[in-house]
């Protein structure tokens, strides 16, 4: 078991990537915290439970830092600590840099990169207390190769690298490795929200496998992985990456 005896925590864990992270994680062995603002989370939990993990839903609004200080306090009453953080809950919006307002811009950056802020803030002292811990923020191939109107979005992402590699330089000599993950297109409830923006979704989906020089999108359980190796001690040496899993999207040039 990989991560026999460890505590994880994972935000957003109630559909899509989070889920999968939680889910994986619990099948390794991990004690996990499962939040979410969504009651699906509970869901997650007995699907865990019922599979011989060990798992607990905590609903709080992590823009909150008194919610988040409850979360971190949950992980510790119910399992005795914390030594895995996955900063995954985030949304986005449709906006430029000239249409977006202050509600979007502000609504992007409080749940993507201020809550991962606060989790990290208050997860950091009790992995101290133990001398080790693991963080991964959930990023995004839009840091680097982004697409028309995703402005506050991609700012926020961006911010989580940032954020990982920062904790990297201040902690890691202490024991705290912070990475992030940034998936590339994931068939996910919320993309497939996404393509059904588009009047021709049939279309847009096949230009967009074109794109895949791996042949298929990319499934929950491909992050999953990749979380579960940064979370183990097989990547203790491994600080301050941003590990790109998109089945080679960001690597292929393409003319449109």
């Amino acid at each position: 078991m990989r991560l026999g005896s460890k505590v994880a925590v994972v935000t957003g864990a109630a559909s899509g990537i989070g889920e999968a992270i939680a889910r994986r994680f619990a099948e390794e062995g991990a004690s996990v915290i499962v939040n979410d603002i969504s009651e699906d989370g509970e869901r997650v939990v007995e699907t865990i439970v019922n599979a011989g993990g060990k798992a607990a839903f905590i609903c709080a609004d992590i823009r909150a830092e008194s919610s988040v200080i409850m979360l971190m306090e949950a992980a510790k009453r119910h399992f005795g600590g914390l030594h895995i953080l996955v900063n995954n809950a985030g949304v986005s919006c449709s906006a430029n840099v000239l249409t977006a307002d202050d509600d979007n811009w502000e609504h992007v950056m409080n749940l993507n990169l201020k809550s991962a802020w606060y989790c990290c803030k208050h997860a950091i002292p009790m992995m101290s207390e133990q001398g080790r811990g693991s963080i991964i923020n959930i990023g995004s191939t839009h840091v680097f190769r982004t697409q028309k109107g995703h402005f506050p979005y991609h700012c926020s992402k961006a911010g989580m690298v940032a954020m990982a590699q920062g904790i990297c330089v201040d902690f890691a000599g202490k024991g705290i490795r912070a990475n992030t993950i940034s998936p590339g297109y994931i068939e996910t409830p919320l993309a497939e929200q996404y393509l059904q923006t588009f009047s021709n979704r049939e279309q847009k989906l096949s230009a967009m496998l074109a794109t895949h020089p791996i042949g298929r999108f990319g499934k929950p359980s491909d992050v999953a992985n990749a979380a579960l190796f940064l979370a183990s001690d097989e990547a203790e040496f491994i600080a301050g990456v941003n590990l790109v899993v998109d089945g080679g999207r960001s690597v292929l040039q393409t003319f449109d």
